[in-house]
């Protein structure tokens, strides 16, 4: 069962009607499924203050996992980071790393596995990890079952404050 494209689309909806309430401007248009889209308005609040470029991010996603949280390039408040998404996994088990900016995943500061969907059933994952102030990547993934590799990673680079 196949479930992907609404749950992108519904996620990207969601975003950017949040993000047009924030500003009070109109919803921006949803871009792409991965990467950054900018929307700008040419509307003047009743303020009488120009509106700023609405930035949209949309979460990391492949056909097995959605990494809602942190997204790309967001700034989070450590040390407990919380990271959050969608997937299916083989035994319903998602294997997940945390290594810094620079460094490998080969060698990464923290690792582990969250419970989520399987047998094609997606569902919610989450854990949290502690971190110090710094650039950092989390990666989530599927392990192989023969040997561990990481099959369909997802990865996200982010900053602790």
């Amino acid at each position: 069962m196949r479930r992907r494209p609404t749950l992108v689309l519904t996620l990207a909806a969601a975003a950017a009607v949040m993000a047009g309430c924030a500003t009070g401007a109109d919803p921006a248009p949803t871009g792409p499924t991965t990467g950054t889209s900018v929307a700008s308005s040419s509307e003047t609040p009743v303020s009488g203050t120009p509106t700023t470029p609405l930035v949209t991010v949309t979460p990391a996603v492949n056909d097995t996992t959605l990494l809602a949280a942190p997204l790309e390039g967001a700034t989070v408040e450590g040390p407990s980071v919380e990271v959050t998404g969608e997937a299916t996994a083989f035994e319903g088990t998602l294997s997940w790393l945390v290594y810094p900016v620079g460094g490998s995943a080969e060698d990464p500061a923290q690792q582990g596995s969250a419970d989520t969907g399987a047998n094609g059933e997606i569902a919610p994952f989450a854990f949290t990890v502690d971190l110090e102030p710094g650039e950092w990547v989390v990666q989530v993934f599927e392990a192989s079952a023969k040997d561990g590799t990481p099959l369909r990673p997802v990865a996200v680079t982010f900053t602790v404050s």
